[in-house]
């Protein structure tokens, strides 16, 4: 594996975790529209689930990444997974990161903001677009693409993102304001690359049909 190979594999699982200073000054906000709202039990509880999701699901394997403890508690997250799931017939892998926190600092952070400050300039979307999981239900997930500036790397790395209280997804267009006063909540990402020449490949559509079911389950009261 080259260098440039290895430090691509490290920002997938870093580029979700960036962007703190937002986070902070969402923080501050927090405390304005959501009025104290913070439930400490109901947090750990939230947590605690993320702790139970598999670490295979259908033909996906996964790898433990690792979000900071000081960036965790900067940015008030109070629980969180990151996963590289890989397909055991395809090779095809993506990145999952779910965190979960307050409403107020969970609502924000676009990763228009995290790519851009590693280095990936944004070449589609974002758009809102619908998923249909092996259980026939649909979410809807926001979905953006992005490439390395200044390399000769032909990759684009798109992300796929949104908010659940529960296990269902959804990408309103104000998740601050849809989200407000709700005690806890959850945010997804899903990453994965491919070259500007197999855009048909749909590793993270395909992981996500069989991982949605699961993670509802998980998150479900």
């Amino acid at each position: 594996m080259t260098t440039t190979s290895r430090s691509l594999t490290r920002r997938d699982f870093a580029l979700c975790a960036g962007g703190l200073a937002v986070l902070l000054a969402a923080a501050g906000a927090d405390a304005v529209l959501n009025g104290g709202m913070h439930d400490p039990q109901k947090l750990d509880e939230a947590a605690a689930k993320l702790d139970r999701l598999p670490m295979t699901i259908g033909s996906w394997t996964s790898t433990a990444g690792e979000i900071d403890e000081r960036e965790k508690r900067l940015a008030e997250i109070a629980g969180s997974v990151r996963r590289r799931y890989r397909h055991s017939e395809t090779g095809h892998a993506v990145t999952l990161t779910i965190l979960c926190g307050a409403a107020g600092p969970m609502s924000v952070h676009p990763p228009t903001a995290c790519f851009e400050g590693v280095g990936y300039a944004l070449v589609a979307g974002p758009t809102v677009t619908g998923v249909d999981d092996n259980a026939g239900q649909g979410v809807t997930l926001n979905k953006a693409s992005f490439r390395l500036q200044d390399s000769a790397l032909s990759e684009v790395v798109r992300v796929f993102w949104g908010w659940s209280i529960a296990g269902q997804w959804d990408a309103p267009a104000n998740p601050r304001l849809t989200f407000r006063g709700e005690p806890v909540l959850f945010k997804l990402y899903v990453v994965d690359r491919a070259y500007e020449t197999t855009h048909d490949l749909t590793q993270s559509e395909t992981f996500l049909a069989e991982a949605l079911p699961v993670i509802r389950k998980v998150l479900q009261p």
